[in-house]
């Protein structure tokens, strides 16, 4: 069922300090949403508040480590304080390891999975309450590769296909119950971001996403959407439909793809220390903004996702 119109909405967004979280916040203020913004950078937030304030709306920042139960639980508690109601909560926030399956360390895929599946638990259990009196959204900006493992990348695999799963259950027993809360997700393509430059990598290059690549900007007009008419799950951009489509034709294809492209494509080529400075486990200073190295290469709008968004919903 759709959901209130944003200019009338309180929305709650992970992550939002830089990259598609940023996007999000950004434009739900300009679209007139009340916005809590949350993440552990609080140079990004401080930038990300500023920006929804000129547009005309209001904004709270909130430093936050997904990664703790107490903290979504506070972060719960300012946007209700501030506000007085949370109708949409967007689980934003990742972190990733570009390393194979032997040279994660424990602590490492651990840390992953303690931002990227329990900071969307977490955040689900804390907002719940407010979403079910103000028959709300949780929405989860997830990723194609939640249905699909690629090199390099088990971690952060791992760890959006078990958010997807959680909340596939979480739905079902939702409707079981007749509350009228809407779990929905977006599924992400290659997106633009800083994050390539923030990201823990042990490949000793330069990552990047997997072209084609977007900007932020497409990925947080769906999210839009899905905020005001839910859709249970929404793969943006073609190339994650690509992605999706030909996992459920033919794994083994994919797995021939991926060992010949799997490794070149997540990279520049560019010679980059393994001991770069990271964001895996400490916030990196400054503001980094919403968009990455790559604007030269990458689009700012999709086709293949306003036809989706014409099809008939599942």
């Amino acid at each position: 069922m759709p959901k209130k119109p944003l200019d009338k909405q309180v929305m709650v967004v992970t992550g939002a300090s830089s990259g598609v979280g940023r996007a999000i916040a950004r434009a739900a203020g300009a679209r007139g949403a009340k916005v809590v913004v949350a993440a552990r950078g609080e140079d990004g937030l401080a930038a990300a508040v500023e920006e929804i304030e000129r547009a005309g709306s209001q904004a709270l920042a909130v430093p936050c480590d997904v990664a703790e139960q107490a903290q979504n639980e506070e972060l719960v508690r300012r946007a209700l304080e501030r506000f007085g109601r949370i109708d949409t909560f967007v689980a934003n926030a990742i972190v990733t390891v570009y390393a194979e399956v032997e040279d994660l360390e424990p602590a490492e895929l651990r840390r992953v999975m303690d931002v990227n599946f329990f900071g969307v638990a977490y955040g689900f259990w804390a907002s719940l309450p407010a979403l079910k009196e103000s028959r709300g959204t949780f929405l989860h900006v997830s990723s194609a590769l939640a249905y699909r493992g690629i090199p390099l990348q088990a971690a952060y695999c791992s760890s959006k296909a078990a958010a997807r799963t959680f909340l596939e259950s979480a739905r079902v027993e939702l409707q079981k119950h007749r509350y009228d809360v809407a779990v929905s997700l977006v599924l992400p393509g290659a997106v633009n971001t800083p994050q390539f430059d923030r990201d823990r990598q042990k490949l000793g290059k330069q990552p990047q996403p997997v072209p084609p690549i977007y900007e932020p900007e497409p990925y947080a007009k769906a999210v839009l959407r899905c905020a005001e008419k839910p859709i249970r799950e929404l793969p943006v951009s073609w190339g994650a439909q690509k992605l999706l489509w030909g996992q459920k034709l033919s794994p083994r294809a994919g797995d021939l793809v991926l060992r010949r492209i799997g490794w070149k494509n997540q990279h520049t080529g560019e010679d980059k220390p393994v001991d770069s400075p990271d964001n895996l486990f400490e916030t990196l200073a400054g503001d980094p903004g919403a968009h990455g190295r790559f604007d030269g290469q990458a689009k700012s709008s999709t086709a293949w996702t306003r036809l989706r968004l014409l099809l008939p919903k599942r």
